[in-house]
């Protein structure tokens, strides 16, 4: 059964890996709430809603052996607590949808099931697609940015993936309305003692729960295409080595941070905060391939929410 709604897809995808943990994997109901981040009642309609639809037989559809095989292998190998796999039918197909839809899902889930009131969010496609497919919630839910904005036009700043997805729930989005790079050390210095801007970012830096992306210095990713960071800027950090950025924070290849004088003039959530919350990326896709490695191999993150191809080359 396909469709070409990834909201309704995630629905079916979600409803075939509760049946095949329970059927399969042999997990009773509450284990298998544990696993996935939903209420037991969810997960016994979801596995209803499997049998109705005809996905139970003698066998489960879906190829969740080998997308729980590779959770279970990320999780190892990254020393990550959750970790998604959303299998992709389409190989030709931008995976970036199916990914959004699960990310949506997340939020939603820790929403309704965990009473998370307010989140850390990044800027990026995969926000974006995350705020297309996340559904109106009835709760008051505060989403609070974790970095600048990728554009210094303010008139640009309402259609950003943090607002879309604050105006999904009853909540507020708080935006430090500063770009991610800022002209020089000194200027983010008196930037960051503004009052208003230091609460925004103490605040992001003490959610519990973060959702970031994933991104890079290729030519297509945002950074790039913003042109908030100069062509000076990208040569430096590239000399530097870098590689794989989540929330304006560059890894190299080995995971390790860079730090030079450009990275000093970035404004966004010091490291460490990734380390006291839940910080889940949200990230896949060919051309990521090398960034999320990056990004993952420092071991700072909680979580991912991948596709399939992604999870193989990792």
């Amino acid at each position: 059964m396909k469709s070409d709604d990834p909201k309704a897809s995630d629905e079916i995808f979600i409803s075939k890996k509760c049946a095949w943990l329970y059927y399969v994997g042999r997990l009773n109901q509450n284990q298998i709430a544990k696993k996935v981040g939903l209420s037991k009642m969810r997960v016994h309609r979801l596995i209803a809603f499997a049998e109705k639809k005809g996905f139970v037989k003698t066998f489960v559809e879906g190829g969740f052996d080998e997308t729980s095989k590779y959770e279970n292998i990320l999780k190892e190998k990254y020393h990550l607590k959750i970790s998604e796999v959303i299998p992709i039918e389409d190989l030709n197909n931008d995976p970036n949808e199916m990914i959004g839809a699960a990310g949506a899902r997340f939020i939603m889930n820790q929403i309704n099931e965990n009473n998370i009131s307010e989140f850390g969010i990044g800027t990026g496609n995969t926000v974006n697609t995350i705020a297309k497919w996340l559904p109106k919630i009835n709760k008051k839910v505060d989403f609070i940015t974790v970095n600048g904005s990728l554009t210094s036009h303010n008139s640009i700043q309402t259609e950003t993936g943090i607002n879309q997805i604050a105006h999904k729930t009853n909540g507020e989005c708080y935006n430090v309305g500063i770009p991610l790079m800022v002209e020089s050390i000194d200027q983010k210095k008196v930037l960051e003692k503004i009052k208003f801007i230091k609460e925004i970012m103490n605040r992001a830096k003490n959610t519990k729960i973060k959702i970031l992306g994933v991104g890079g210095l290729f030519d297509t990713s945002q950074i790039v295409k913003s042109k908030i960071f100069s062509k000076d800027s990208i040569e430096k950090l590239k000399k530097a080595g870098a590689v794989g950025e989540v929330a304006g924070n560059f890894f190299d290849k080995n995971g390790k941070y860079i730090s030079i004088k450009e990275t000093q003039k970035i404004t966004s959530a010091d490291i460490d905060s990734f380390k006291i919350s839940t910080t889940v990326l949200v990230a896949g896709g060919k051309q990521k391939f090398s960034q999320i490695k990056s990004v993952l191999k420092s071991g700072l993150f909680t979580g991912l929410i991948t596709d399939e191809e992604t999870a193989k080359y990792l």
